[in-house]
Protein backbone atom coordinates (compact mmCIF):
# COMPACT_ATOMS: atom_id res chain seq x y z
CA UNK A 1 0.00 0.00 0.00
CA UNK A 2 2.62 2.29 1.17
CA UNK A 3 4.28 2.32 -2.40
CA UNK A 4 1.16 2.44 -4.28
CA UNK A 5 -0.12 5.28 -2.69
CA UNK A 6 3.73 7.12 -2.93
CA UNK A 7 3.50 6.03 -6.62
CA UNK A 8 -0.20 7.78 -6.76
CA UNK A 9 1.46 10.85 -7.53
CA UNK A 10 1.51 10.55 -11.31
CA UNK A 11 -2.09 8.88 -11.17
CA UNK A 12 -5.31 9.62 -9.61
CA UNK A 13 -6.32 6.16 -7.81
CA UNK A 14 -9.92 5.26 -7.88
CA UNK A 15 -9.83 3.59 -4.32
CA UNK A 16 -8.08 4.54 -1.32
CA UNK A 17 -8.05 1.71 1.39
CA UNK A 18 -6.56 2.58 4.69
CA UNK A 19 -5.72 -0.29 6.64
CA UNK A 20 -2.22 0.34 6.84
CA UNK A 21 0.58 0.21 9.28
CA UNK A 22 0.61 3.87 11.31
CA UNK A 23 3.79 4.27 9.58
CA UNK A 24 2.58 4.39 6.48
CA UNK A 25 -0.45 7.09 7.61
CA UNK A 26 2.57 8.89 9.01
CA UNK A 27 4.38 8.57 6.31
CA UNK A 28 1.72 8.93 3.46
CA UNK A 29 -1.52 10.42 5.04
CA UNK A 30 -1.40 13.91 3.32
CA UNK A 31 -1.12 11.75 -0.37
CA UNK A 32 -3.96 9.78 0.91
CA UNK A 33 -6.45 12.93 1.43
CA UNK A 34 -5.83 13.87 -1.71
CA UNK A 35 -7.86 11.85 -3.28
CA UNK A 36 -10.12 10.63 -0.30
CA UNK A 37 -13.73 10.86 -1.13
CA UNK A 38 -14.91 13.14 1.96
CA UNK A 39 -18.62 13.73 2.08
CA UNK A 40 -17.85 16.40 4.87
CA UNK A 41 -15.86 17.69 6.76
CA UNK A 42 -16.90 20.41 9.46
CA UNK A 43 -14.69 22.55 11.66
CA UNK A 44 -15.76 24.78 14.74
CA UNK A 45 -13.37 27.37 16.74
CA UNK A 46 -14.96 28.51 20.10
CA UNK A 47 -13.21 30.81 21.77
CA UNK A 48 -14.02 34.07 24.22
CA UNK A 49 -15.55 37.40 22.11
CA UNK A 50 -12.08 38.89 23.00
CA UNK A 51 -10.05 36.35 21.54
CA UNK A 52 -11.32 37.30 17.96
CA UNK A 53 -9.87 39.59 15.43
CA UNK A 54 -12.36 39.99 13.13
CA UNK A 55 -12.67 42.64 10.53
CA UNK A 56 -15.66 43.22 7.75
CA UNK A 57 -19.39 42.71 8.82
CA UNK A 58 -18.08 39.91 11.11
CA UNK A 59 -16.19 42.90 13.19
CA UNK A 60 -20.09 44.50 13.72
CA UNK A 61 -21.73 40.87 14.63
CA UNK A 62 -22.31 40.99 18.14
CA UNK A 63 -22.95 38.57 20.86
CA UNK A 64 -26.61 38.33 22.22
CA UNK A 65 -26.28 35.86 24.78
CA UNK A 66 -23.34 33.51 26.32
CA UNK A 67 -23.16 31.15 23.44
CA UNK A 68 -23.43 32.55 19.81
CA UNK A 69 -22.55 31.10 15.90
CA UNK A 70 -20.85 34.28 14.34
CA UNK A 71 -20.46 32.79 11.03
CA UNK A 72 -21.01 28.87 9.69
CA UNK A 73 -20.43 28.80 5.84
CA UNK A 74 -17.91 27.23 3.26
CA UNK A 75 -14.59 28.27 4.85
CA UNK A 76 -13.78 30.69 1.73
CA UNK A 77 -16.08 33.06 2.78
CA UNK A 78 -14.54 33.33 6.72
CA UNK A 79 -11.16 33.53 5.47
CA UNK A 80 -10.93 37.08 4.31
CA UNK A 81 -13.24 38.29 7.92
CA UNK A 82 -10.95 35.72 10.60
CA UNK A 83 -7.49 35.49 8.98
CA UNK A 84 -6.24 35.46 12.31
CA UNK A 85 -9.01 32.64 13.67
CA UNK A 86 -9.48 30.63 10.67
CA UNK A 87 -6.13 29.05 10.37
CA UNK A 88 -6.88 25.52 11.62
CA UNK A 89 -10.21 25.28 8.74
CA UNK A 90 -8.18 27.05 6.17
CA UNK A 91 -5.25 23.98 6.71
CA UNK A 92 -7.98 20.88 6.64
CA UNK A 93 -9.59 22.81 3.80
CA UNK A 94 -6.12 22.15 2.05
CA UNK A 95 -5.33 18.62 3.74
CA UNK A 96 -9.00 18.17 1.97
CA UNK A 97 -8.74 18.69 -1.94
CA UNK A 98 -12.15 16.98 -2.62
CA UNK A 99 -13.73 19.72 -0.54
CA UNK A 100 -11.79 22.34 -0.80
CA UNK A 101 -12.66 25.85 0.69
CA UNK A 102 -15.66 25.61 -0.95
CA UNK A 103 -16.60 22.51 0.38
CA UNK A 104 -15.21 22.21 4.09
CA UNK A 105 -17.41 24.66 6.14
CA UNK A 106 -16.25 26.13 9.17
CA UNK A 107 -18.09 27.75 12.00
CA UNK A 108 -16.73 30.12 14.27
CA UNK A 109 -18.67 30.41 18.20
CA UNK A 110 -17.71 33.24 20.64
CA UNK A 111 -18.48 31.43 23.78
CA UNK A 112 -18.68 34.10 26.65
CA UNK A 113 -17.71 30.77 29.37
CA UNK A 114 -14.17 30.26 27.49
CA UNK A 115 -12.35 32.62 29.15
CA UNK A 116 -9.03 30.60 29.17
CA UNK A 117 -9.26 28.15 26.07
CA UNK A 118 -9.57 27.50 22.98
CA UNK A 119 -11.73 25.37 21.60
CA UNK A 120 -11.53 23.10 18.34
CA UNK A 121 -13.70 20.68 16.82
CA UNK A 122 -13.32 18.60 13.46
CA UNK A 123 -15.85 16.22 11.95
CA UNK A 124 -15.79 14.41 8.99
CA UNK A 125 -17.81 11.84 7.25
CA UNK A 126 -17.35 9.72 3.78
CA UNK A 127 -19.58 8.14 1.87
CA UNK A 128 -22.24 5.13 3.23
CA UNK A 129 -21.05 1.79 3.03
CA UNK A 130 -23.05 -1.25 1.96
CA UNK A 131 -24.75 -1.14 5.75
CA UNK A 132 -26.11 2.27 4.71
CA UNK A 133 -24.06 3.46 7.60
CA UNK A 134 -20.82 5.85 7.00
CA UNK A 135 -17.24 6.44 8.50
CA UNK A 136 -17.15 9.41 10.66
CA UNK A 137 -14.06 10.75 12.80
CA UNK A 138 -14.51 13.96 15.30
CA UNK A 139 -11.91 15.25 17.64
CA UNK A 140 -12.32 17.77 20.04
CA UNK A 141 -9.62 19.78 20.87
CA UNK A 142 -9.25 22.02 24.18
CA UNK A 143 -6.22 24.55 23.54
CA UNK A 144 -5.08 26.57 27.03
CA UNK A 145 -5.15 30.59 25.91
CA UNK A 146 -4.73 33.84 27.79
CA UNK A 147 -7.74 35.98 28.07
CA UNK A 148 -7.89 38.23 24.78
CA UNK A 149 -5.27 35.86 22.85
CA UNK A 150 -5.85 34.86 19.20
CA UNK A 151 -3.47 32.42 20.14
CA UNK A 152 -3.69 29.38 22.18
CA UNK A 153 -0.56 28.88 25.13
CA UNK A 154 -0.10 25.25 23.39
CA UNK A 155 0.49 26.60 20.39
CA UNK A 156 3.88 27.68 20.62
CA UNK A 157 4.97 24.49 22.11
CA UNK A 158 3.68 22.39 19.17
CA UNK A 159 4.82 24.48 16.45
CA UNK A 160 8.18 24.47 18.14
CA UNK A 161 8.04 20.75 18.25
CA UNK A 162 7.22 20.38 14.94
CA UNK A 163 10.18 22.04 13.76
CA UNK A 164 12.52 20.30 15.83
CA UNK A 165 10.77 16.99 14.44
CA UNK A 166 11.89 17.67 11.03
CA UNK A 167 15.38 18.56 11.59
CA UNK A 168 15.47 15.23 12.87
CA UNK A 169 14.06 13.16 9.63
CA UNK A 170 16.13 10.58 8.96
CA UNK A 171 14.87 10.89 4.93
CA UNK A 172 15.61 14.28 5.01
CA UNK A 173 17.21 16.16 7.94
CA UNK A 174 16.65 19.62 8.20
CA UNK A 175 13.78 22.52 7.37
CA UNK A 176 13.25 22.57 3.48
CA UNK A 177 11.49 25.79 2.69
CA UNK A 178 9.28 25.39 -0.89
Amino acid sequence: MGDRVKGSKSRRPDLVVEVAHPKIIHESGAQILRHANLLSLRVTMATHPDGFRLEGPLAAAHSPGPCTVLYEGPVRGLCPFAPRNSNTMAAAALAAPSLGFDGVIGVLVADTSLTDMHVVDVELSGPRGPTGRSFAVHTHRENPAEPGAVTGSATVTAFWRSLLACCQLPSRPGIHLC
